[in-house]
């Protein structure tokens, strides 16, 4: 038979253990200054070689880069959508050369695994060659899936109102 004081050292030593080693697992380092860098870099990289390929009436680079789970909201649209959406979308806009806009990076995050990119756009030509004067704000959520970054998540706002001051 098991002293009570024996039942209690026993007890206290496992929750001991487990504590001690739940908080050893359960602990994340930050990223280094140079993994923050080196991500930003390289997804912004990928930022920029979408818009390029979207102002030559391409969207088959923006979709190499979605993962498999992404999930995109454009200013708009009444709920976000998945790459089939974005599929249709490639092909209505396939041929459609013209789009120009400039990029403004305004900000980036990241932890671990998972980089978010925020940037404001403004399009001065529609796809197809039309003017116009169009501001977004634009949140892309990567991930980095072996070891490759893939867009998981897009969410872009009319950026004219905050851009004019009526919105912070």
């Amino acid at each position: 038979m098991q002293r009570p004081c024996s039942f209690l050292v026993t007890g206290i030593a496992l929750l001991g253990t487990v504590l001690t080693t739940g908080c050893a697992v359960s602990s994340v380092q930050p990223d280094s200054k140079a993994d923050i860098d080196q991500a930003r870099e390289a997804i912004w990289a990928k930022e920029l070689a979408i818009y390029a390929a979207r102002g030559k009436g391409d969207l088959e680079t923006y979709l190499a880069n979605t993962s498999l789970h992404y999930m995109g909201w454009p200013p708009g649209w009444d709920k976000p959508s998945g790459q089939d959406q974005l599929r249709a979308g490639a092909a209505q806009m396939k041929g459609q050369a013209g789009e120009e806009l400039t990029m403004d990076l305004t900000g980036f995050t990241l932890s671990g695994d998972t980089g978010v990119i925020y940037y404001g756009t403004h399009r001065t030509r529609l796809p197809g060659g039309a003017a116009t004067d169009q501001r977004f704000h634009v949140i892309h959520v990567w991930t980095r899936e072996q070891g490759e970054w893939k867009l998981i998540g897009a969410l872009g706002r009319d950026g004219s109102m905050a851009q004019q001051g009526a919105a912070k």
